[in-house]
């Protein structure tokens, strides 16, 4: 069986669920917080029953040397030994010995072998730790004379003199025992309380999940087609908010699907029965019928892959103004062609009738060639349409990357907004730096110049006479390119400027407004792209959006 890396177990973690990942990385965490503080403890309790040892050595070596004077003076062990004998009650003691200052040994007592230690310090005057290693400490006390009174008439005070020295050997198997026991307990403890709080995380990491799995689960239906897909609110107060915005968002969208499949009944009727009709009156027009017939089935292909691509709230309003441009092309249409129908009609009973006179003929004639002229263009006009109508939706595996000038780009993608302002008082302006060379894509950058324009139609200039959608291109250091879109509409206030990018945000919900023009705007510069955007407004000074772009952008995944 193949060994997994440490990568593939970080990768395969990264793509387990939420309430895994929350899972492992609480407990490790804990794990880890709790086995650093047992240590912690532990080892602070250890330095502290180590300091109480060391003091026990220190006060018995002390107490045992003013209980040793008078052995050391007379030279008698003897009168030490029950002194000595009674130090070995203290733990750990192995072996006390009782020195000449010369330290020369007058009396040992225990089983445990003399320690190789230096010569005591003959200036000390308290106990001390003489030596240490990894199984015992030697502590060293004088054994002094106790001054006696001093005379009035000495010109100096009394002093103690060295008799000779105590030498305790104290081991360590009580600390090592007592470190052991707090080692277990502190660890114990802590690995208690890491699985009470491992457990306690993973109650609320299911409270959070489950309403979460549901509502990715209705997602994924209404994905798939399931417009009739609901998500059940109930959890966490911010995930039933996020389902009931999802329900809100789904009525919509089924309520504007009906719509759009109502029109299109409507418009494959109307297209069906026109078809008839001019394909039975002159063959002149079968041409003509063959273009209708394709602009027609390209607008529902159109619609379809909108549906099954996009599903979202903004897919109502761009479909109505298709058919609305659509709506003057192919009314002339119908219109041209119903009259040729009564001209065909009117020589058909004049022939009939035996009534039919050449200049007649020749009138119809020419009437019916600039009736099908009349149709043709109309039904041109509603093609070039249909060819232009583009996809909303951020789709980076069809963007071409290629070089480019920033300000040729620029201006070839004003151009194509010039048909969504000449029927309004706004003006566009441009100042557009020439030969800004970049290596990026060049349709995802006219896309979030489109977005942004129509964004200023449909919310700055609401209600305004007047006003001016400008478009700036400069360098902006050595490796970047600043395009700056600012407008003298009407502004944000603060509320909605730091919203302006959330997903279905948008302070004209059912007046044409969808939520995804900025956020998707967003999406680009942030991603494909490689760049920052901010947005800068005041309510009643305008809008200026600040685009900062890469000369060349990074690598996507499929590039690479």
């Amino acid at each position: 069986m193949k060994s997994l890396l440490p990568s593939d177990w970080l990768e395969r973690l990264l793509r387990s669920t939420f309430r895994r990942q929350l899972t492992i990385a609480v407990g490790v965490g804990v794990l880890l917080a709790g086995s650093l503080s047992a240590w912690l403890s532990s080892w602070q309790s250890s330095l502290q029953a180590r300091e109480t040892l060391q003091a026990q050595g220190l006060n018995l070596a002390h107490s045992l040397a003013q209980q040793s004077q008078l052995a050391l003076l007379t030279q008698g062990g003897d009168n030490a030994r029950a002194a000595l004998d009674r130090a070995f009650s203290y733990p750990d003691v192995q072996r006390v010995e009782l020195l000449y200052p010369d330290g020369v040994v007058l009396i040992a007592r225990g089983n445990a072998p003399a320690q190789a230690a230096s010569r005591p310090r003959a200036q000390a005057s308290a106990a001390y730790l003489e030596a240490e290693s990894g199984d015992y400490w030697s502590f060293v006390a004088p054994v002094l004379t106790q001054p006696s009174e001093a005379s009035p008439f000495d010109g100096e005070p009394a002093r103690s003199e060295l008799l000779g020295y105590v030498r305790v050997t104290q081991g360590k198997a009580a600390l090592a025992d007592l470190v052991r026991r707090l080692i277990f307990i502190n660890f114990g403890v802590g690995l208690a309380s890491a699985v009470v709080l491992i457990w306690v995380l993973r109650q609320l990491a299911l409270r959070l999940s489950r309403p979460l799995g549901e509502l990715s689960e209705v997602m994924a239906r209404a994905g798939d087609g399931a417009l009739a897909a609901r998500a059940r609110p109930y959890g966490p107060k911010d995930l039933v908010r996020m389902a009931e915005v999802f329900n809100r968002m789904m009525d919509t969208l089924e309520q504007r699907d009906k719509e759009l499949q109502h029109k299109n009944d409507q418009l494959a009727a109307h297209a069906e029965t026109l078809e008839r009709r001019v394909a039975e009156r002159t063959a002149s027009l079968s041409t003509a019928n063959q273009e209708l017939h394709q602009a027609l089935d390209a607008l529902t292909q159109a619609q379809n892959h909108l549906v099954e691509t996009e599903k979202l709230a903004s897919l109502g309003r761009l479909v109505a103004g298709v058919a609305h441009e659509l709506n003057t092309p192919l009314g002339n249409a119908l219109m041209a062609a119903t009259t040729l129908e009564e001209q065909q009609q009117k020589l058909a009973r004049a022939m009939t009738e035996g009534s039919l006179r050449r200049s007649d003929l020749e009138r119809g004639l020419q009437e019916g060639v600039d009736t099908s002229s009349l149709v043709t263009r109309n039904v041109q006009r509603a093609a070039e349409i249909i060819s232009g109508f583009k996809q909303l939706a951020v789709d980076q595996t069809t963007d071409k990357r290629r070089a480019f000038k920033a300000d040729e780009v620029l201006r070839e993608v004003l151009t194509t907004l010039h048909p969504m302002f000449k029927r309004t008082p706004f003006q566009v302006i441009a100042h557009l730096e020439p030969n800004l060379r970049m290596d990026s894509y060049p349709g995802p950058l006219g896309q979030v110049i489109t977005n942004i324009a129509q964004n200023a139609l449909i919310h700055a200039f609401a209600g305004r006479d007047g006003g001016e959608f400008r478009v700036e291109c400069r360098p902006w250091g050595d490796h970047h390119v600043q395009i700056v879109c600012s407008d003298d509409g009407n502004g944000m206030e603060e509320a909605v400027r730091k919203r302006v990018f959330e997903a279905f945000f948008t302070t004209k919900f059912g007046q044409g407004g969808s939520g995804l023009g900025m956020q998707i705007v967003h999406t680009l510069v942030t991603g494909l792209l490689g760049g920052r955007i901010a947005v800068d407004s005041a309510p009643g000074l305008g809008t200026q959006v600040i685009v900062t772009l890469p000369r060349t952008a990074p690598e996507t995944p499929h590039e690479g």
